[in-house]
């Protein structure tokens, strides 16, 4: 549908008492509405206007028209001929109409924005059939009223978004009923709730759970850390429900109160009645509520809980009250209904899903009243990311972070974030002091601790990514009583579903930041620390070469933020031997997962940090096993000499230890290194040599997945039988294992040895094999190895499309590991598909981005030739296709497109937007 944009009037409907007419007669009321969907979309489309959807009850209309003069004559008519039908109900459908005007929000084919909010609440004071206009649509009418209409002026009333006062106009038409009663406005009800100066964002869902809540209950306590909005949450549910409650709604602030004595004084202020003089105010509370239908908002409540029993003595006393209080610790009392506000979302797929996130939406209308001209620009979706990540959704972080947009710019302020805490604050004089800073915020919560909570707390902040009650209790000494205590006060969230526990980031930055300070717990809650997670790796290490490598990588992932974390302090604190602990089993989940660029910066900081002079055994256990694990992911990354030098390196010096696994680990990353220098004869020696330790030793897993190399080293050699032998001998111990980490090798090898001696047919079967092993693994590497034979097994066969899908997969996963060398070989692989497909201008462009590159000189793993080889033969076959001219074109432009960009592009226009997580893959791709 074509949304009319710009300036527009939008016209909101609904039916008055529906839900009773409902309830009375069914299926009357379902003919009836037929009729009245029929009377709206005709005058609709008589008058100009767009039918959008429903919204809200199944029984509204949102229409939308491109001239104010239109929306009043199709409002005109809807109560024309809604009020000359003959409805077949037991009373007729009368239909309550507003009409706003205002600039057009479109976005994914329905309208947002305070224009169309604004309208919603103009139509919820309305009557049915009365039609009420704003100030606005009145401004563009008032000189050109149509031919039997009048206007009535209503004067200023409040709306339910409390954002500021309405002006009402009432279209009158001749020969309807014009005179309705008093609009249901904020000033139909007593109340004292205050008006706000900016419109509330992101948080329908929230007001609609707690009206929800309170048909249901009468005492709702919202629960929330600090600048979470819970004061602006609880002030417009009530505005919403002021016609529920006719004696009146109204806001208590108790924020500036210090004396539980004084809670009674401030709710009688608050209502605007006076005491009598020298009677117990309690007493006169009770005495005035008891026959009172109001609704109650106790504003900051955490700091006297110890006075809560006036909330349970109220309820008691008046049974047609309602109270909803806001706080950042439960009450703990009978009848109290939790709803827990969490951070706006702050997560997308795309940068149109980002346009319409709520975290976004506050951000730019923060920013828009720092600098009114503020437009946000799709190069700012990625920093503004971060922001809102950073902040976890926090509207009060949002509000600070875009305060500085007057001085700079979206990215400075992400980065500023992430550096200081105390970046986020205000210098705005009428903010709450508790709301000056996320500081401030924060100050205020550990305030209402215990000694032990805090202590607690501080300790907690250690975790990275969250932990569970086992973790908090091993490391910290935490008991479950005391992470119940923390999350009942808003400084812990509990995941019920996983157990784990999580701190808002911001907290635990200035939780551990006090920690720091603390010398008494700082120094043994980081030994614990690194003690409980060195000792899971070490589990890790024993599931993973028992072949249970899926329960390991879970438990992994789990806690993969802590694992790293852990990791880097038992460096810093030169702790080698919970170092070593970690090592393997952080090198076969980067493996598996294909974190190729993060393994490099993880291993290389123990190289960094653990010194090589005069260490002592331990130290140099862990520095070489992390060395040697090191020079597989170099290799990866395209450096396949260093790499190599590197776990040779670490494999010598670890045979003079004690630590033969760390020691087969080094030998293993030391063949990958060789095979892409096509170095076969020495990876046959290292594997056999490898081997015959692993017997030895007694290592199991090891001598069951070294016959890889071997297999693979005879294949290229010429030698098939003994290739044929050692897969046999490796398979046979990796299916009694049950293993998937070396099996999946073991196939690939397999595959590969079937395509070199023509078996096209084996070829395909057992790279589809590879392929679901890897996936049920979640293994990127082997992945990318069988999607890489399945694509040359169809491009054999001629079938080009489903060779360049098999290819384009594996060109991804091999962007997101940064396998320089693989992305250079597919982009050939593809071009070579492009050339058998008369593409010859694509496949040159292809081509000479790959000549261009340094790259271009290595071979991919298992290949005799080098990939420039295979590039130039191909360029040579596509310009033999072309004109001169349009070769050189396409090669110019192609040698300009560096390898990263040439991969990306053809992965978004070839195969669909892809997720690729952005940023440069490797040290030779630029994106």
């Amino acid at each position: 549908m074509d949304l009319p944009r710009g300036t527009v009037t939008y016209l909101f409907t609904d039916v008055q008492g529906s839900t009773r007419l409902w309830e009375q007669a069914p299926e009357l009321m379902m003919t009836a509405l037929e009729m009245h969907d029929r009377i709206i979309d005709q005058a609709a489309v008589e008058n100009g206007g767009v039918s959008v959807k429903p919204r809200g009850e199944g029984d509204s209309h949102f229409l939308v028209f491109t001239s104010a003069s239109g929306a009043v004559n199709a409002a005109a008519d809807i109560q024309r001929r809604l009020d000359a039908t003959d409805w077949p109900t037991l009373k007729p459908l009368l239909v309550r109409i507003a009409l706003h005007t205002g600039v057009a929000e479109v976005r994914s084919g329905d309208y947002y924005g305070t224009a169309v909010n604004r309208a919603a609440r103009l139509r919820a004071i309305a009557h049915g059939g009365q039609t009420v206009a704003s100030a606005a649509t009145w401004e563009l009418i008032k000189d050109s009223l149509p031919a039997g209409i009048a206007v009535t002026d209503l004067g200023r009333h409040g709306l339910k978004d409390l954002s500021r006062p309405e002006h009402v106009f009432q279209i009158d038409v001749d020969g309807l009923v014009n005179n309705f009663p008093a609009l249901k406005s904020l000033e139909a009800t007593p109340n004292n709730l205050p008006v706000q100066l900016t419109a509330l964002v992101g948080r329908e869902r929230e007001i609609a759970d707690v009206e929800q809540a309170l048909k249901r209950d009468r005492f709702i306590t919202i629960l929330a850390p600090g600048g979470t909005g819970k004061t602006r949450l609880a002030i417009e549910t009530a505005a919403r429900l002021v016609s529920e409650f006719p004696d009146g709604v109204f806001f208590v602030d108790l924020a500036p109160i210090s004396s539980t004595d004084d809670i009674a004084q401030a709710i009688f202020e608050s209502i605007g009645v006076r005491l009598a003089a020298g009677d117990d105010m309690r007493a006169q509370l009770m005495v005035y509520l008891a026959g009172k239908s109001q609704l109650l908002v106790l504003d900051n409540f955490e700091h006297l809980i110890a006075a809560v029993d006036i909330v349970t003595d109220m309820l008691g006393a008046a049974p047609h009250i309602k109270i909803i209080v806001t706080s950042r610790e439960r009450l703990r009392v009978s009848g109290e209904t939790v709803l827990t506000l969490t951070g706006l979302d702050a997560t997308w797929k795309s940068e149109e899903e980002a346009l319409e996130t709520s975290s976004v939406q506050l951000f730019v209308d923060a920013a828009r009243r720092t600098d009114h001209a503020f437009a946000l620009n799709m190069e700012d979706i990625e920093p503004l990311g971060r922001i809102v990540r950073l902040v976890e959704g926090m509207p009060l972080g949002i509000i600070l972070a875009a305060a500085w947009l007057d001085t700079l710019g979206v990215g400075e302020i992400a980065t500023q974030i992430a550096n200081t805490l105390d970046f986020l604050e205000s210098d705005r004089r009428d903010t709450p002091d508790r709301h000056k800073s996320m500081r401030a915020v924060f100050d205020y919560s550990l305030a209402l601790l215990t000694e032990d909570e805090r202590n607690t707390l501080l300790t907690l902040s250690i975790f990275r990514g969250g932990f569970d009650a086992e973790a908090a209790q091993s490391v910290t000494g935490a008991t479950l009583r005391t992470l119940a205590n923390l999350a009942s006060k808003s400084l812990l969230t509990a995941n019920r579903d996983t157990g784990r526990y999580t701190i808002h980031e911001l907290l635990r930055q200035y939780a551990e930041e006090l920690l720091l300070g603390e010398d008494a717990i700082r120094g043994q809650t980081v030994d614990a620390y690194v003690g409980y997670y060195s000792d899971m790796a070490a589990v890790a290490e024993k599931t993973i070469v028992s072949g249970r490598q899926v329960e390991a990588m879970t438990t992994m992932e789990d806690d993969i933020e802590n694992f790293r974390a852990a990791w880097r302090r038992s460096l810093e604190v030169g702790d080698a031997r919970a170092a070593r602990r970690f090592v393997l089993a952080l090198w076969c989940l980067y493996e598996v997962r294909g974190w190729h660029q993060a393994a490099d910066s993880l291993f290389s900081q123990a190289l960094a940090e653990l010194p090589e002079a005069d260490a002592d055994e331990a130290t140099i256990i862990a520095r070489e096993a992390a060395r040697g694990a090191l020079g597989k992911f170099v290799t990866y990354l395209g450096d396949p000499k260093t790499g190599a030098e590197m776990s040779a390196t670490a494999a010598d010096r670890l045979a003079t230890t004690s630590d033969r696994f760390a020691e087969l680990m080094s030998l293993e990353a030391w063949c990958d290194g060789l095979a892409y220098l096509g170095a076969w004869t020495e990876i046959r020696e290292v594997a056999i040599k490898a081997i015959d330790l692993a017997e030895r030793s007694g290592a199991t897993w090891w001598r069951a997945g070294m016959p890889n190399w071997l297999g693979i080293a005879e294949s290229q050699l010429g030698n098939f039988e003994a290739a044929e032998a050692a897969i046999e001998d490796g398979n046979a111990r990796l299916t009694e294992l049950e293993d998937e980490f070396f099996m999946a090798w073991n196939v690939m090898v397999r595959a590969t040895m079937a395509a070199m001696s023509g078996q096209l047919d084996v070829a395909a079967t057992s790279n589809q094999k590879l392929v679901e092993l890897s996936r049920s693994l979640g293994f990127q590497r082997t992945l990318q190895f069988g999607l890489q034979g399945l694509g040359d097994a169809k491009a054999a066969a001629g079938d080009h499309e489903q060779a360049l899908d098999a290819f384009l997969e594996c060109l991804a996963a091999s962007y997101e590991m940064g396998a320089v060398v693989e992305v250079a070989g597919l982009l050939t692989r593809i071009a070579v598909v492009h050339v058998e497909m008369g593409r010859h201008e694509k496949a040159i462009e292809i081509l000479a981005s790959v000549l261009a590159d340094p790259v271009r000189d290595q071979k991919m793993i298992n290949e005799t030739e080098s990939i420039d080889t295979l590039a130039i033969r191909a360029m040579a076959s596509a310009e033999d296709q072309l004109d001169s001219d349009a070769a050189e074109s396409a090669r110019a432009k192609g040698a300009n497109t560096p390898l990263g960009e040439a991969a990306r592009s053809l992965l978004e226009v070839l195969h669909g937007e892809m997720e690729l997580n952005g940023g440069t893959p490797t040290r030779h791709l630029t994106v």
